[in-house]
């Protein structure tokens, strides 16, 4: 503080009577009349300035409107008696601080003195508090920015005028009325890359990201890159990035980079332009639809929207499910080959059509599960026996990526079931054969036909013809034939059967056909053979 009065006496006095330490006060000089008081205003800076108002050369007043006119932000407390009622509203009108009448009392002068200190301190703590928000805003910046940059892009501003006050605030460089673009940039198959990262490794990994992806949009003056979300990266491109489609280069050198420097693959979904940036959210939400095609397309991949929205193909549902049911049936015969044929076309047809969502491509191969699964009920098999991880299987379809490696998880199972059909088929059919070949070796001698067998076991004709070929390389005509030559041979061996008889008793009424067969069977006619076995 500094004292004002042209009376040195009071000066000391009240140096001396007011306990100034208590109140918080130091006292640096003490000035005459009014042009002294201004003096050591300007040069000395107090926070208060006690001042009477009658003094010479410069009355209290005056060096008051002097400081307030030259923005001085000195605290001013007048001392007035009584007689001065006009230069107190002067006084009022410079919005003193405080105003003490004469005589002065002791403890008025010390109330005022503590108001007006009080308030000195709020006005500094609101000051500093100020200025620690202010460090903090610099100091936070990049975080505000990027914070500011993810609400933009999901559509939190609705106002044009209000997205753009914030774009000028945070110097962010998009120009007004010019096309932009959002792409999103995703980590392909992100869990498995980060399975065994410590929490301090993914933090450094999506910093590494964003630093490339920064510098290369930096670098091409192509727009700017932030953060989004986890594994979620977004580039805003400017209209000139745009010219020539130079942005869907500086995406594949993204991805190019991101493979060389960090050994992993990214992919890159691209937006439609749009003209005004509180609809950036728009470019933001196709971009993200154009990036889950890469189910249909794998790694490394950058999709526009703009190709997949021109594709209006439908599947026609009929014919598909024409071909999961022959799938099924091949899997019921245990024909390996023909089901990894089907299971290839269900894929090439659900894929040559990048307009279905991916939930839809699983849901597919969910249904063709169940079906599966019915099928085996139906035989009085539990799918569960057969397939050991059947009970994660949903979740392992619904968190497959690609459609490359979804067809090879649905091609597994489905060779393993086919694998379990054809075993079955085949420990089935054995015993049908084996069965067939003890009915022949009882029953050759009479009129056998495949269909008689097919009652005996059974069985259709056709079916029963087609497995006794596929398990023993003959036809069931072609084995009865044999065992009735190999019976004959015996026969024959003994000189007292005539041919007739041994014809008779091989299941031939025609001993001329029976002596054609015999012939073609062993290269000789039957007189022969005997002969030659007599010979023998």
């Amino acid at each position: 503080m500094i004292l004002a009065d042209d009376e040195y006496n009071v000066r000391e006095g009240l140096k001396e009577v007011v306990q100034w330490d208590a109140l918080g006060i130091e006292i640096i000089a003490d000035a005459a009349d009014g042009q002294e008081a201004f003096e050591l205003c300007q040069q000395l800076k107090p926070d208060i300035l006690l001042t009477d108002i009658r003094m010479p050369m410069m009355d209290g007043l005056e060096a008051a409107m002097k400081l307030k006119e030259l923005e001085d932000p000195v605290r001013i407390i007048i001392i007035s008696g009584a007689q001065d009622f006009n230069y107190a509203k002067t006084a009022l009108s410079l919005h003193a601080d405080g105003y003490i009448l004469k005589p002065i009392k002791i403890n008025e002068l010390e109330d005022t003195v503590r108001k007006v200190v009080s308030s000195i301190s709020l006005e500094r703590n609101r000051e500093e508090k100020s200025q620690q928000l202010q460090q903090q805003l610099h100091e936070n910046m990049p975080v505000l920015r990027e914070k500011f940059l993810a609400n933009l892009t999901q559509g939190m501003y609705k106002s044009e005028k209000d997205a753009r006050n914030k774009i000028d605030f945070f110097e962010i460089p998009l120009e007004i009325k010019s096309l932009l673009v959002v792409a999103v940039i995703q980590i392909d198959e992100y869990d498995k890359a980060i399975e065994r990262y410590t929490e301090e490794h993914k933090q450094l990994l999506n910093f590494s990201v964003i630093n490339i992806l920064e510098e290369i949009a930096e670098r091409n003056r192509a727009g700017i890159a932030f953060y989004m979300n986890e594994n979620e990266y977004v580039i805003i491109f400017n209209q000139a990035a745009q010219r020539d489609n130079r942005h869907l280069a500086i995406c594949q050198e993204m991805i190019d980079c991101i493979n060389t420097y960090l050994k992993m693959s990214i992919s890159v979904g691209v937006g439609n332009p749009i003209q005004k940036v509180y609809d950036l959210h728009c470019s933001y939400q196709e971009a993200q639809l154009a990036i889950a095609y890469k189910f249909y397309t794998g790694k490394d991949s950058v999709l526009q929207i703009s190709d997949f929205q021109t594709n209006k193909n439908n599947i026609e549902y009929p014919k598909l499910y024409e071909i999961e049911t022959k799938l099924i049936n091949f899997m019921k015969l245990g024909n390996k080959d023909e089901v990894s044929s089907i299971v290839d076309d269900i894929f090439q047809t659900l894929c040559a059509n990048h307009n279905l969502p991916v939930d839809y491509v699983q849901s597919i191969c969910i249904e063709l599960i169940h079906m599966a699964s019915r099928t085996l009920y139906e035989f009085g098999e539990n799918i569960q026996l057969i397939i050991p991880d059947y009970s994660d299987l949903f979740s392992i379809i619904y968190s497959k990526r690609e459609a490359s490696e979804l067809r090879d998880t649905m091609l597994t199972l489905f060779e393993q079931l086919t694998h379990y059909f054809a075993q079955k088929q085949t420990n089935k059919n054995s015993r049908t054969i084996q069965k067939i070949k003890e009915i022949i070796s009882q029953s050759y001698m009479e009129n056998l036909t495949v269909a008689r067998l097919s009652e005996e076991v059974y069985l259709s004709p056709n079916y029963i013809s087609l497995i006794f070929k596929q398990e023993t390389g003959e036809s069931v005509t072609e084995y009865v034939t044999k065992v009735r030559m190999e019976a004959a041979k015996e026969l024959l061996k003994d000189p007292d059967l005539k041919i007739l008889d041994v014809s008779d008793m091989v299941g031939y009424e025609n001993s001329t056909y029976f002596s054609t067969v015999f012939k073609k069977y062993t290269g000789v006619h039957p007189q022969k053979y005997r002969a030659l076995f007599h010979i023998t």
